[in-house]
């Protein structure tokens, strides 16, 4: 059985690529989830069987080309890819995971996902839900678990694997799969596929029509045009959508910590393993060790990154194009003539006056939307526009530089941490000193299921997340 969710018929997007698969060991909650218990069966690619290995479950994996540079051994999902309608998440290691034996890289290499990401997954999907901001991400819909084998155990116990049962103790019993849409792609697919395009007007003709049709989100996407106009509207539009969903987490305090490649064409953040929750507007420092040394990261203004990463997508995608219409590359002349038009039209969509390139604009609607929900007086929005000019230019570097003093005061209970680092975190004096209801009921169910080792417990528990780590409506 193939799966091929949200495609057109007979089209596959050209960054999904197949892994033959075997039935796996993990426990389903609700009934129909078990159809999502796989693992990929890398034993099942033998050499000269050509044709008749594909007969059998494939699970497609999806490649990516990192916009901002890419980690060796990275090519793409190393342990997700698409079946059965969902996207599926610790499946075991895809061919992308060329890291395999790179000992630094265990979080991506192993093919394992923790039960402690399982669990922020599904309890911040329930979070948002309930805050009415649940078309914000790509949900998590369901949690598969299943028993560690010895050889993982040993694995945990020799810090080789991504799971740490210091962090949480159900990882060292239980490895995760979780369960996800599949109906995005991501801007590093995009990416993928422009390096390696297939080199006919139907080839390109295919891939444009899918970039046209996963701009949009998927409750609007009718056949896509496929002209440049109807393209470029669309980048606009997702650019758009996208940063009210960032200014929308700013408002309630979320912030994700990790923005590469972790957000969709459509605007919607999707690897939902790491947030950080405050469930009320904060603005502050996280401090965290690496390598004997204290790392700094401004919380608050996740926004910017965002434009960051959609000024490198528009100008890479520019650059790309610029290349392919020289005739020594691209040989159909309708092609090129095609391909400059949609130059012209995304030229014309992202000119200096686009909010994407406004800086002042960014800055002044960042301090804006947090000022506002908030309830600064004007001495406080002055402090919090001084901390937002002087970190713009760094976070569109990547990395904040200056970061002034905000009176920064240490957080006595501290918002759930994101896995697998520990942070202490330091809020500006403008911002409130605790955390809302609802971060705090997220926050103890996330200690307290990561405490549980009993797999049908956790299931339960998975069936109702907005019961289980919400108080209230969080408002």
């Amino acid at each position: 059985m193939s799966s091929r969710p949200d495609v057109d018929p007979g089209m596959i997007p050209p960054w999904w690529f197949p892994a033959p698969v075997r039935r796996g060991r993990f426990l389903a909650g609700d009934p129909g989830e078990e159809r999502y218990n796989i693992e990929v069966a890398p034993d099942r690619m033998r050499a000269f069987a050509l044709g008749r290995e594909t007969e059998g479950e494939v699970l497609y994996y999806d490649l990516q080309t990192q916009l901002t540079g890419n980690t060796r051994g990275r090519l793409g999902s190393g342990r997700g890819g698409v079946y059965g309608g969902g996207y599926l998440k610790g499946v075991g290691r895809t061919p992308a995971a060329a890291n395999w034996n790179e000992a630094g890289d265990l979080y991506h290499a192993s093919g394992h996902l923790s039960v402690a990401s399982a669990i922020r997954e599904r309890l911040i999907t329930g979070v948002l839900e309930a805050r009415g901001m649940g078309d914000a991400v790509v949900p998590c819909t369901a949690v598969l678990l299943r028993r560690l084998a010895p050889m993982e155990t040993r694995a945990i116990r020799g810090d080789e694997s991504s799971s740490r049962p210091a962090f949480a103790r159900a990882d060292g019993a239980l490895a995760a799969l979780t369960v996800k849409p599949a109906d995005f792609a991501r801007p590093s697919n995009i990416a993928f596929a422009l390096d390696h395009f297939e080199n006919s007007p139907r080839g390109l003709g295919e891939l444009f029509l899918e970039l046209e049709r996963y701009l949009h989100p998927p409750e609007d996407r009718t056949r896509p045009e496929g002209s440049p106009g109807s393209i470029a509207g669309a980048m606009d539009r997702a650019f758009r959508r996208g940063l009210d969903h960032f200014r929308g987490f700013a408002r309630v305090g979320l912030s994700w910590i990790y923005l590469d490649s972790n957000f969709s064409l459509d605007g919607r953040f999707l690897d939902l393993e790491t947030p950080v929750y405050f469930g009320t507007p904060w603005v502050g420092l996280a401090e965290s060790e690496v390598g004997g040394e204290v790392e700094r990261e401004l919380v608050g203004f996740e926004e910017f990154g965002y434009v960051r990463h959609w000024r490198v997508l528009v100008a890479g995608l520019l650059a790309r194009l610029r290349f392919m219409t020289r005739a020594d590359v691209l040989e159909s002349s309708e092609a090129r003539l095609f391909l400059r038009e949609l130059i012209r039209s995304i030229h014309r969509t992202f000119d200096r006056s686009h909010p994407m390139h406004r800086d002042d604009a960014l800055v002044a609607g960042a301090v804006r939307n947090l000022a506002g929900a908030l309830g600064l007086d004007r001495r406080d929005r002055s402090r919090l526009s001084e901390l937002a000019r002087a970190t713009f230019p760094g976070c569109l570097r990547g990395r904040p530089g200056r970061i002034p003093d905000c009176g920064w005061g240490a957080v006595a209970v501290p918002p759930a941490p994101a896995t697998p680092r520990a942070r202490r975190f330091l809020g500006a004096a403008f911002c409130p000193g605790e955390l809302s209801a609802d971060a705090r009921a997220y926050a103890d169910a996330v200690e307290r299921l990561g405490a549980v080792t009993d797999p049908g417990v956790l299931l339960a528990a998975f069936r109702h997340p907005t019961k289980v780590g919400c108080a209230g409506d969080g408002r």
